[in-house]
């Protein structure tokens, strides 16, 4: 035999409950209004459909078949019931609140159950008014809401600023739809994609499961995943997802902060919130408290910190050279190409997909074989839009011809080169102290006067790297509130590492020169700012060239710190000739001028470079003269505030 319909099992509880709240509303209409209005047979129809067309509308059968079979655990409603353990009276309120929201009957009928008030949304007085005749007294209370777990939650909220009973009660629709299986994100926030495995450090992936154990189990509320700008945080944070059975959607702060139902909605949902705060060097970032809220990821730089309990820190680093290896001979496919940037260009994942498909792209369009300028190019796009905020790149390409040094420094600056391929293969085998003290970033200091070369020699660098150059604005770091320099600096490093660029501090003395005494407040603060410099520029990964007219300007403290320290003297005899003979070129008046001018012109490379210019510019035809080179050696010496050589001047008038 058969069940009554009134007692057949549900199929899913959000229908049900939707169903039966509209039999209560139509009983309570029918007890505080006549039942002749146009509304009631409309809410007896939707019920039907709800309910099943044979079902029995009766509110005492439907009472007390519902409370015989409570509490209704289907789908995520009933999760909710069972999880914030709710009445059936209670279930009933949230689910008036959610179908006004949705349902364009239900919200008529509270209109006019709370009239004069045409509020399209439930007051207190209403729904404490609707239970009390629908299930007696004792039961849901104005008093007891604002401690209600329903309200705790933040699933419902009390809005309105009057007297609590003529306050109203509101749930954010996004929720209700999640409630109800309908919602695929939150509004204002995006699904994280997955992936492809081999972008992500293998050594990480591997404790992937152990890790989502821990956070499934409850025993961490969430992860902190630290790293540089486009290391694949993301990626991780939606793999990890996918091992919890979850999907990662990236949320604004400010939604987090402003929408407390987001965070009720995440467990329901299936979603993983995924925050990206900024956090800068000394501050902490505080999450609101959100009650059941599930798991979160954060993702963090390498500065800053987050308050919270039983959050596990996981830091993202780069793929080993094996792995790397394999990444770009898969974009680049040419074994020989992909070993010898896998060496010296240390990114990660996402960003070797990146610079390897514009790579190949660059080689198509300009109908060449894929090689190590196509590279170059590629690279010196890599995270360009943020670091040309706090930098200016140096579009320059210096090779050894180019470069005019004496010997030393020659072998000097091709130690620096090697030093920087080999910087994370250069531990391996060594002894335990070095081992403890491992750091795969190389910094140099370059000293001379001005016109040396150091700019330059740091272009050439740069250049043997196959890396982009990039000039720091310091006036563009330097910033006048308390603070906000060392976030930019730690921006800046943050940046600079995840697209392996070469930063080239010029001028560095401004930035890390002598520390003081400190005894006025600008003093104090220009010393924490230099602390600041020497502690993150120690513990940079790429590479940092300083440069400076004096190294007695510079910190004792910098320079213990500093790998390489090259000096660039003034061109003796030999490294004028080559410069002359360099900057010249085919358009020079011949050996014996050139030989005459390095005799007797101590000017460093860059006073020739301008003199040459000069005397480019004066020149009518294509041959540069002996008086086109004397016009320009006149202005350059006028500039220094010099008298030019008599040796020159007689020849000139000769």
């Amino acid at each position: 035999m058969s069940a009554p319909a009134s007692l057949v099992a549900p199929k899913a509880t959000q229908p049900y409950l939707s169903g039966l709240l509209r039999v209560g509303l139509m009983e309570f209409w029918s007890r505080a209004l006549p039942s002749d209005g146009p509304l009631f047979p409309l809410l007896c129809n939707e019920a039907r459909d709800l309910l099943g067309p044979d079902a029995d509308l009766g509110w005492q059968g439907l009472c007390a078949s519902a409370r015989g079979r409570w509490p209704l655990r289907q789908g995520a409603l009933g999760q909710l019931i069972a999880d914030l353990d709710l009445d059936l009276d209670q279930a009933l309120v949230l689910t008036l609140v959610g179908e006004v929201e949705s349902a364009h009957l239900v919200n008529l009928a509270v209109a006019e159950l709370q009239a004069p008030d045409r509020s399209a949304r439930p007051a207190v007085h209403l729904c404490v008014s609707m239970l009390e005749s629908l299930f007696g007294p004792g039961g849901l209370s104005a008093r007891g809401l604002f401690d209600h777990p329903l309200v705790r939650s933040g699933v419902l909220e009390i809005a309105g600023d009057g007297p609590m009973p003529l306050r109203y009660l509101r749930m954010h629709p996004t929720l209700w739809s999640v409630l109800c299986g309908r919602a695929h994100c939150w509004p204002g926030c995006e699904p994280l994609r997955r992936a492809p495995a081999p972008m992500l450090p293998g050594a990480l992936l591997a404790d992937l499961p152990k890790i989502a154990a821990i956070v499934g189990e409850g025993r961490a509320g969430g992860v902190v995943l630290r790293g540089n700008p486009g290391c694949g945080r993301g990626a991780l944070a939606a793999e990890l997802a996918a091992v919890l059975g979850l999907r990662a959607i990236e949320v604004p702060e400010d939604v987090w902060r402003n929408e407390p139902a987001l965070a009720a909605a995440c467990p329901y949902a299936g979603w993983l919130p995924v925050l990206r705060p900024r956090v800068g060097p000394g501050e902490v970032w505080r999450s609101p408290r959100r009650a059941g809220g599930g798991a979160l990821a954060i993702l963090l730089g390498t500065d800053g910190a987050v308050e919270g309990a039983n959050l596990l820190e996981l830091e993202l680093g780069l793929p080993d050279r094996g792995q790397r290896r394999a990444l770009w001979l898969s974009r680049l496919r040419d074994p020989e190409l992909a070993g010898e940037v896998a060496g010296c260009a240390l990114l990660s994942g996402p960003c070797i997909d990146q610079v390897g498909g514009n790579a190949r792209l660059l080689a198509e369009r300009s109908g060449e074989a894929l090689g190590v300028e196509h590279l170059a190019e590629a690279r010196r796009e890599l995270g360009a839009e943020r670091l040309r905020l706090l930098a200016q790149p140096v579009d320059r390409r210096v090779t050894g011809e180019a470069l005019i040094v004496p010997p030393l420094v020659a072998e000097a600056l091709d130690n620096l080169v090697q030093r920087a391929k080999r910087r994370e293969t250069l531990w391996q085998g060594l002894g335990a102290t070095l081992q403890a003290t491992r750091n795969p970033g190389v910094r140099a200091l370059f000293v001379g006067e001005c016109g040396t070369g150091k700019t330059l020699a740091a272009s050439y660098v740069a250049t043997a790297l196959g890396a982009p150059l990039y000039r720091v604005d310091l006036a563009a770091v330097m910033n006048k509130y308390i603070g906000e320099s060392e976030k930019n600096l730690a921006a800046l490093l943050d940046q600079a590492a995840a697209s392996d660029v070469v930063l080239l501090f010029d001028e560095a003395d401004s930035l890390f020169g002598r520390r003081t005494e400190g005894k006025e407040t600008g003093e104090r603060y220009a010393n924490m700012l230099t602390n600041f410099l020497l502690s993150r520029i120690e513990t940079h990964t790429g590479v940092v060239i300083l440069t400076t007219n004096s190294r007695e300007r510079v910190d004792n403290a910098f320079t213990r710190r500093i790998d390489s320290v090259i000096e660039f003297p003034l061109p003796g005899f030999e490294e004028r000739l080559r410069l002359w003979h360099s900057h010249l070129g085919e358009r020079g008046p011949g050996d014996a001028a050139y030989r005459f001018l390095a005799s007797y012109c101590d000017l460093p490379g860059g006073a020739l470079r301008n003199v040459v210019i000069s005397a480019a510019a004066c020149a009518e035809g294509w041959e540069i003269e002996w008086a086109h080179l004397l016009r320009g050696l006149r202005a350059e010496y006028r500039k220094l505030g010099r008298a030019l050589p008599a040796k020159l001047e007689r020849h000139g008038g000769g």
